[in-house]
């Protein structure tokens, strides 16, 4: 059996950049079976579906130790850190019920309240690590600027380097934990914390020289005109409201993220938890032609050309009938666009409802349309 840091002496001697955060009242809890009590031998904090913020805190570059024990019940197990407020912060996550699978852990920045879990995945955002249950991990995080590295126990070398997408701002800290329908049984707690440390500064991971901007793959869509937000009907968006269409040439652009994606619930708060927006498109073509678009989008999307509809896609994440994961990525879709010669208008309505609202598109081959950027 793995016993926490604490009993192990590892924190009996704190270095004098440590600074213990105790499991205390200055805790703010919310949810479901969340508290803290004596638990195998330590003061530890106890979560099912909840959380507990330190709003006293202020972190922004260092490291952040904890234990963490965990079930084998399908659950989700929280770290957030540069905390503004419970919807705007950092977040990595582990999913303990897919232990050593491609996602058993997650980076993702959270906007307006959006886990942006669909939009960040695969090298940089996702992990394989063994998750074991019943035991004490120790996990550190260590964070500098715009890059952050996760460590589990005694690693050596990190189990994932990040590069965050938010601000570097100092903010809060929050440990949470979230079981859905269908996970461990009712009032049975999915995770315990204990012997949390700040070190703030400290950074005992070399990241590297900081990387180079990247130029954006050619054809890649930098740029989107996004209108404001509505609130869709259910099912794929089929009618584009006239009032957001009188006002398009003047629809804000929003830059994607260094990913290639563009993060709608970055720049729009959802009026509704289903909400939906149109992102609009000008090609500039020297002839007839086919053009072709790959596509990714979060969660459904309806593609018109020139007034009229070319496509349509459902991406939502399910859990089971059918079963699919909801990520996002531009091999969703390939759409041969008939351009005209002249101006086209490329509109698609984006409706989403979970896990991160979004889009990426590429244009490829662009050799005889161009995009027209859009008015001031």
């Amino acid at each position: 059996m793995i016993l926490p840091a604490v009993l192990l002496g590892l924190a009996a001697l704190p270095s004098p950049q440590a600074r213990p955060v105790p499991l205390d009242s200055t805790w703010e809890l919310s949810g479901e079976g969340t508290r803290i009590e004596p638990y195998r031998r330590v003061r530890a904090l106890r979560v099912r579906t909840g959380a507990a913020v330190r709003r006293d805190v202020s972190f922004v570059d260092g490291t952040i130790e904890f234990d963490m024990e965990v079930t084998r019940n399908r659950s989700f197990v929280y770290l957030w850190f540069r905390m503004q407020d419970v919807g705007e912060h950092e977040e990595i996550y582990f999913r303990p019920h897919k232990s050593s699978l491609p996602d058993a852990i997650q980076y993702t920045p959270v906007w307006r309240g959006d886990s942006n879990w669909q939009l960040y995945h695969g090298k940089g955002a996702t992990a394989a690590v063994p998750l074991v249950a019943g035991e004490w991990m120790h996990v550190r995080l260590v964070v500098s600027g715009r890059r952050a590295a996760l460590f589990l126990d005694d690693q050596k070398s990190p189990s994932l380097v990040m590069a965050l997408s938010r601000e570097p701002r100092p903010g809060h800290i929050g440990l949470r934990a979230f079981t859905p329908e269908g996970g461990a049984p009712a009032g049975q707690t999915v995770a315990a914390f204990a012997n949390v440390v700040l070190r703030p500064g400290v950074v005992p991971y070399d990241f590297g020289p900081e990387p180079a901007p990247r130029a954006p793959e050619p054809g890649l869509i930098t740029r989107w005109q996004v209108s404001p937000p509505f609130v869709p009907p259910a099912g794929p968006v089929t009618r584009l409201p006239d009032s957001l269409l009188a006002a398009k040439a003047s629809w804000p652009s929003f830059p994607v993220e260094p990913n290639g994606v563009l993060v709608i619930g970055r720049h729009l708060a959802r009026p509704a938890a289903r909400s939906a927006a149109i992102a609009r498109l000008m090609l500039r073509s020297d002839a007839e032609r086919s053009q072709r678009l790959y596509l990714g989008y979060s969660d459904q999307v309806t593609v018109y050309l020139n007034g009229r509809p070319l496509f349509g896609g459902d991406a939502r994440y399910s859990f089971d009938e059918p079963r699919q994961e909801g990520l996002i990525g531009r091999s969703q879709a390939t759409i041969w666009l008939p351009l005209e010669q002249g101006d086209n208008e490329v509109l698609l309505a984006v409706a989403d409802g979970f896990g991160g609202w979004g889009l990426i598109g590429l244009l490829d081959p662009l050799d005889g349309a161009q995009l027209v950027p859009p008015s001031p």
